[in-house]
């Protein structure tokens, strides 16, 4: 099998377009596979994964194979020694968590870029689908207060690769050392609009008593700034 990891990086080292491994990772679905494998601490075989994305087992099973021939995924037989045919275990192919965020935000660009129509309000969806997703992972919450939401939120943006500052107030949240800045500066939409549109679903699925308005992009040089605040305030959220 030809190993697909590689395809795509530049002289330089850093990575490059690869069209085929954009068109893998731009159904959520599929995404949302490869996250439950690089989440899980063990191998999991095809049946765990589909109860927790929820998807019929005959649908997981054709994402890992595409996922596989990919070399985003690699499966392998269990070891067992008790008689019975082996389960197909699955392990993600790369746990450099920050390369693998930034190779999916780079699939996304390349896909939403394509889209004639409003790629702003698509990168939007997409975040928001992501957030729900992060919240969703961590299992059933009560309601949030507003504090700790902005605290949640945070979170986030730090295990995104952001440095993130809130500010006392809980006003906003200077965002420090931005993982994709290079991706920002090209397609500011699409980058500030997936994290915008993730700290919306994921305050909507804590049912926080907090909004993210909007996402000012390199409000100053080197750091952008969300804008948060308390829900039932004047004035729609941004896009």
């Amino acid at each position: 099998m030809n190993d697909h990891r590689h395809q795509g990086r530049t002289s330089a080292g850093t990575t490059g377009i690869d069209p085929g491994e954009h068109r893998v990772l731009a159904d959520p679905s599929r995404v949302a596979v490869l996250q439950t494998l690089r989440r899980s601490d063990r191998p999991m075989d095809v049946r765990e994964i589909a109860g927790v994305v929820e998807l019929h087992a005959n649908t997981v099973r054709s994402h890992l194979s595409l996922l596989t021939d990919r070399g985003l995924v690699v499966a392998a037989p269990e070891v067992r020694d008790r008689p019975g045919r082996p389960r197909t275990l699955y392990t993600p192919a790369d746990n450099d968590e920050q390369r693998d965020y930034r190779m999916l935000a780079e699939a996304l660009v390349a896909h939403l870029s394509a889209i004639e129509d409003d790629r702003g309000e698509a990168a939007l969806r997409a975040g928001r689908a992501q957030g729900e997703r992060l919240v969703d992972s961590r299992g059933p919450l009560p309601p949030v207060g507003a504090d700790a939401a902005r605290a949640a939120v945070t979170d986030l943006l730090r295990e995104t690769g952001f440095r993130p500052r809130p500010s006392p107030d809980g006003i906003h949240i200077d965002l420090h050392h931005c993982p994709f800045r290079e991706l920002a500066e090209a397609a500011p939409d699409v980058v500030c609009g997936v994290h915008l549109g993730m700290m919306r679903g994921a305050l909507e699925r804590m049912r926080a008593p907090v909004e993210a308005v909007r996402l000012r992009p390199f409000a100053t040089p080197g750091h952008c700034v969300a804008e948060l605040r308390e829900r039932g305030e004047d004035g729609p959220p941004e896009g």
